[in-house]
């Protein structure tokens, strides 16, 4: 998916830029839930951008994203089934779930750290000068 968005922050070579919900957000079935405007990533920067710059960014879907997905939704109902089931065998063995729950939301620690989304910048729309924005026509 391409999509725009402005960059904000540059830390450690990766650009963090805000973004306008795509238009697949509209036709979301979570899209009442979720009211969020904007979306923040982060992005290599392999083409020198700086803060302030309106960039056209490309995101891939690959093998890891589906697998922190499905930590993300699955782990937590394999959690719940299996505390019950420990509860219906002994009740003081649902407190291992406790712990099975804690080292779930380590997991999501990790993951968060570790976890670098396929995100790239292509180009630079509108370069921000002091004066004003210089776009890739006059580039």
């Amino acid at each position: 998916m391409i999509t725009q968005g402005i960059v904000y922050k540059i830390k450690g070579g990766m650009a963090h830029i805000k973004c306008a919900r795509p238009e697949s957000c509209d036709h979301c079935e979570n899209s009442a839930i979720c009211s969020k405007k904007e979306t923040e990533l982060r992005a290599y920067d392999g083409i020198g951008v700086s803060v302030g710059d309106l960039v056209e960014i490309e995101t891939r879907e690959d093998a890891r994203s589906m697998l922190v997905i499905s930590y993300i939704f699955l782990v937590p109902v394999a959690i719940i089934f299996l505390t019950y089931l420990l509860f219906e065998l002994y009740k003081y063995l649902a407190f291992l779930g406790l712990l099975l729950f804690l080292a779930y939301i380590c997991g999501l620690k990790y993951m968060d750290k570790n976890f670098d989304p396929q995100v790239k910048i292509v180009r630079i729309i509108e370069k921000k000068t002091e004066d004003h924005f210089i776009s890739e026509k006059e580039v």
